[in-house]
């Protein structure tokens, strides 16, 4: 196919505005061409910002010192709440209300339905609204309601913390999703959502050993039992994390606010996502929104998203611990954190080969493989306590097949912003549909800790996720060969508009044919008069 260097966007031609020359952007190959020194190759390959060169790296290296660093925090303080409900139901809070019903399963119920309310509102909300000034306003009032679990005396009350947290955290994943999609090229884009991601598995981590620390250390003091620290404890680190949000949350390139970006960097920014041809966000209205429904996005994509969720297993790992009667209360909360730390390896692993061979369903592939393997170990439940604590580590390897999808799904819907945003929230909106009764019936409580059908629909689930992921590439590529699309030099599939640039460029560029520099210049000067009538970018 024909390499296409930019997606098309109106070109004026001129100087830079203030007479300096255009930042200078490498395409991959040019840089792994200019890296020679092995330890400098090693250094790219741990971490791609020490690839770039000049403005571009000072920008990549701001941006995942605010940006990346508030997002990952963030999201480690709402999984780590998610994750204490089920330490503290076993360390303490089951027996002090009185909890031998279906009452853990009920937690995540009111909690799906307050997350399933708020999910349409808070994507139109933040599509309105700066994310930069919902987000961190959402979590302060999030941080109070996760600390008044402490005072909860009954599982009713808890319902009514569930909803409301639920409800808060509805725009919290799709928001952050859409903001790290629209700053990364795909280079970089495999890591960032794994190490987003990976705040799940690395929350999961800190909770066994907060929660054992807690119950060693606090339990009985002020008169509360250990499991009600956690909470406190929980909602004390995140106002500070909520308060950074205002300043290092930028929104999106072309509607930036970040005070710590200079007009130069948001060109910077701007070239980054017009060469890689990614759309910029635009506001949503309801002739685009339905629009949406009329492709086959929708249809294949929100199905492979809830199979890919509910391929998840391990949530109860804990309970079959406890029912071996070997283990303490504080083992039962820090031995899954070696299931965790598998997680946040695989995670990075699987990120950092899918943008070193520009293709994310290689390593997707690998992962729902094994997912499947450890899926079949627990429907069989072999007597061996050893075969079943591998069916259940081996699970945790599945948290790095999400973050791929993410990936995958933002590069081939980067022609239209909406999708890119909005399907990851009607995903979860679906997912909290099927939360309402999903661990009710194929997790009954009662069963714990042999769900005698439950592995046997997870291996099912797995089965289906690897025929839709294999649909939605099929269908990624039917629809690119149909829009006459082509392939630019980062792998991306975009429309045939080179006419325009090649005209633009054609006679300005010298001798030595060099178009793309002087591309370059026509794309900067085209961006810095915007900012010149507007402010910033």
């Amino acid at each position: 196919m024909k390499f296409a260097l930019f997606h098309s966007q109106p070109i004026v031609p001129g100087n830079s505005a203030d007479g300096r020359p255009p930042p200078v952007l490498e395409y991959p190959e040019e840089a792994r061409k200019r890296v020679r020194s092995r330890s400098d190759r090693v250094l790219m390959k741990v971490w791609d910002s020490f690839g770039k060169q000049g403005e571009e790296r000072s920008f990549l290296m701001k941006i995942d010192g605010f940006l990346l660093l508030y997002i990952v925090l963030s999201y480690l303080i709402k999984t780590l709440d998610s994750t204490n409900i089920n330490n503290a139901y076993v360390s303490g809070m089951k027996e002090d209300l009185s909890l031998y019903g279906n009452e853990l399963n009920l937690f995540s119920t009111f909690y799906s339905v307050g997350y399933f309310l708020g999910s349409v509102p808070s994507q139109l909300l933040t599509n309105r609204v700066r994310p930069s000034l919902v987000i961190p306003t959402i979590e302060i009032i999030w941080s109070a309601v996760t600390m008044t679990t402490a005072a909860c005396q009954s599982a009713k009350t808890i319902y009514a913390v569930r909803l409301l947290m639920g409800l808060l955290e509805a725009s919290i994943f799709p928001s952050f999703s859409h903001i790290i999609g629209s700053w990364y090229t795909p280079e970089e884009l495999g890591k960032r959502y794994s190490l987003f991601y990976m705040a799940q598995p690395l929350a999961n981590m800190f909770s066994g050993y907060i929660q054992a620390g807690v119950y060693t250390s606090m339990d009985g003091l002020g008169g509360l039992q250990g499991w009600r620290w956690l909470f406190i404890i929980d909602g004390i680190i995140s106002v500070p994390i909520s308060c950074y949000g205002f300043v290092a949350l930028p929104d999106y390139p072309n509607k930036c606010h970040a005070i710590y970006l200079s007009p130069r960097e948001l060109l910077v920014a701007n070239l980054r996502m017009d060469r890689v041809g990614r759309k910029a966000p635009e506001k949503i209205t309801s002739k685009k929104f339905f629009a949406m429904f009329r492709t086959w996005r929708p249809y294949v994509f929100i199905p492979m998203y809830n199979f890919a969720l509910l391929a998840y297993y391990f949530s109860y790992f804990n309970l079959w611990l406890k029912s071996l009667d070997k283990y303490s209360v504080q083992q039962i909360n820090v031995i899954p954190t070696g299931g965790y730390g598998l997680a946040l390896v695989s995670g990075y692993v699987f990120g950092s080969i899918s943008d070193a061979i520009g293709k994310r369903w290689p390593c997707w592939a690998v992962v729902i493989v094994l997912q499947f393997v450890g899926s079949v170990v627990l429907a069989v439940w072999p007597p061996s306590v050893g075969a079943k604590m591998f069916g259940f580590l081996i699970g945790f390897i599945g948290y790095a097949g999400f973050p791929l999808m993410l990936t995958w799904s933002s590069e081939a819907f980067q022609d239209d912003p909406m999708s890119r945003g909005v399907l990851v929230g009607m995903g979860n909106s679906v997912n909290m549909i099927i939360g309402f009764w999903w661990s009710l019936v194929v997790y009954p409580t009662v069963q714990a800790p042999h769900y005698k059908g439950g592995y046997k629909v997870i291996a099912g689930v797995i089965g289906l996720l690897a025929v839709n992921v294999v649909v939605f590439g099929w269908m990624v590529r039917r629809e690119q060969r149909r829009r006459g699309m082509v392939i630019n030099a980062y792998g991306l599939a975009v429309m045939r508009e080179l006419d325009v640039v090649e005209s633009a460029t054609a006679s300005e560029a010298g001798d030595d044919g060099d178009k793309e520099k002087k591309e370059v210049v026509v794309r900067a000067a085209s961006y810095e008069a915007r900012s010149e009538a507007g402010g910033k970018v």
